[in-house]
């Protein structure tokens, strides 16, 4: 079985249909899954799988942030 390639930003973006600055944003977010190229702690370069981007927007979303109740200070 042959591995699939590894596509970059500009690419991956089209697939998705963003922009590649929304795409970086995404995946330092931990939104999608993407591979960073070189060391340190800022990654500049990035490198995607359409299967994975593809399997990350079939998954069901999961909010963090979800409605909280509201409470009031009514007396019934």
């Amino acid at each position: 079985m042959v591995p699939e390639k590894f596509v970059d930003s500009v690419t991956a973006a089209e697939f998705l249909g963003v922009s590649p600055r929304y795409l970086l944003d995404l995946t330092r977010a931990g939104r999608v899954p993407g591979h960073p190229l070189g060391l340190g702690d800022r990654r500049h370069v990035w490198r995607y799988r359409l299967t994975e981007l593809e399997g990350a927007l079939a998954a069901p979303a999961t909010s963090s942030t979800a409605p909280s109740e509201r409470r009031t200070n009514r007396s019934l």
